[in-house]
């Protein structure tokens, strides 16, 4: 099988490995496929390396690719392309990508698309952790269900601990800020100036984006040290943050 020469091959190239990998059947199959899956990403990722000696130059790449496919009218496309700007932003084989190089992609692919960018980006200027898939494909959810002010955010969600403590940081912007017209429906086309009742309803505890708790796996260990607590403290951990986010309601 021949290189590929372009970030086009090299998008479609991993496409199609994803889908590979996407379509198991049953247990003995799944294992193979996993595993040549991965070997052939890895291969993958090598010759990404190789191609593109300046990360920069990825940047200007994945531009060229987005001007060319449907995102904004396919999420499912989007979604795919998100996944691939994480693999493309990998180096030397390493799960997870450093600080300053997802700031770059997130501003490159979550322009127009995510209320809080500019915030999320300027939050992460102190973060220490590099980031783990699992915690990039969580930012794409979080970005598609909470608004500027904050609502629907669920305290008790399954987030990382990255995005509970900027959701705390915005509690603590927000809930200094005493004018009443502050928010717009900004993704609406008839949006205008409008006033809330509770200038923090995202504080609420009502149901919003309920996931399964990720799994307990050494990489996503480099994103938080806490990141993920044993079972037999999970409830006490929830109440304490719902607790400690409600206090900045007064």
């Amino acid at each position: 099988m021949h290189s590929p020469d372009s970030i086009f091959e090299i998008y479609r190239r991993y496409c199609d490995i994803r889908s590979v990998k996407s379509c198991q059947v049953n247990e003995p199959d799944e294992t193979r496929k996993g595993k040549s899956s991965r070997d052939s990403l890895a291969q993958l990722l090598k010759f990404v390396d190789l191609k593109f000696h300046s990360r920069i130059k990825i940047f200007d790449e994945l531009l060229k690719l987005m001007s060319k496919l449907e995102l904004m009218a396919d999420f499912s496309e989007f979604s795919r392309f998100y996944d691939f700007v994480f693999f493309m932003c990998r180096e030397n084989g390493q799960r997870n990508i450093t600080v300053n190089r997802a700031v770059s992609a997130w501003k490159l692919v979550l322009a127009g698309r995510f209320r809080l960018l500019n915030q999320w980006c300027d939050f992460q200027e102190n973060q220490r952790h590099n980031i783990s898939e699992d915690t990039w494909q969580q930012v794409l959810a979080f970005s598609r269900c909470v608004h500027e002010n904050l609502e629907g955010y669920d305290p008790e969600g399954a987030w990382p601990v990255l995005i509970d403590d900027f959701v705390e940081h915005m509690y603590r912007i927000l809930g200094s800020n005493k004018e009443p017209n502050f928010f717009c429906n900004c993704g609406d086309s008839e949006s205008r100036p409008c006033t809330f009742e509770d200038p923090l309803p995202g504080l609420k505890v009502a149901p919003g984006l309920k996931r399964k708790l990720p799994s307990f796996q050494d990489e996503e260990m480099d994103s938080s040290d806490a990141l993920f607590p044993d079972s037999t403290r999970t409830n006490h951990i929830l109440n304490s943050k719902t607790s400690r986010l409600l206090d900045y309601r007064h």
